[in-house]
């Protein structure tokens, strides 16, 4: 997390939580995308590594797959649902990178290098009270990536949302 700890002055955040999982993008955009940003790109869970990766649907200030569904509105929220439960976080006026309301507490910072994502908070997700989401997610090539770098929070919850989904897959 070197680049977290250059985000909150030289201190890491604590956060009274230990990390659950972290996840990993394996595979990369479809080649073939209707629109400037939309395509497809397969999130593979690292805690669970011999669960089939997901598939999502990227567009325009979107992602969405078979239990996830997430749209970043006018208004800086990201909104959707998770399975039947509901998510939404609001961009923080005062910091562009942080992420709050009633399903967390996320800071979501691109790497200085484009290539990777940075997340670090906590996710109320299927009752499970204060999930730590802290991961770096690396970030592939393309418009569909292009797309998740400027919506970097839509990644990060997708990427939480498939650890859970193999974690439950395990079960």
């Amino acid at each position: 997390m070197v680049q977290l700890r250059e985000y909150f002055g030289g201190a890491e955040r604590p956060t009274g939580m230990r990390p659950i999982y972290l996840s990993l993008l394996l595979a990369a955009a479809c080649a073939t995308s209707r629109a400037s940003g939309s395509g497809t790109v397969a999130l593979k869970s690292f805690g669970y590594p011999a669960a089939r990766p997901e598939t999502y649907s990227v567009g325009k200030g979107l992602i969405s797959g078979s239990n996830l569904e997430l749209r970043v509105d006018d208004a800086g929220c990201t909104r959707g649902f998770y399975r039947s439960e509901p998510i939404n976080l609001c961009r923080d006026a005062a910091d562009p990178n942080h992420w709050v309301g009633a399903s967390g507490d996320l800071i979501v910072v691109p790497s200085p290098d484009r290539k990777a994502v940075n997340v670090q908070g906590w996710m109320n997700i299927r009752g499970i009270q204060q999930l730590d989401v802290t991961q770096v997610i690396p970030l592939g090539n393309g418009p569909t990536w292009d797309e998740l770098r400027r919506n970097p929070v839509l990644l990060a919850i997708a990427t939480t949302t498939t650890d859970l989904d193999a974690r439950r897959s395990r079960a």
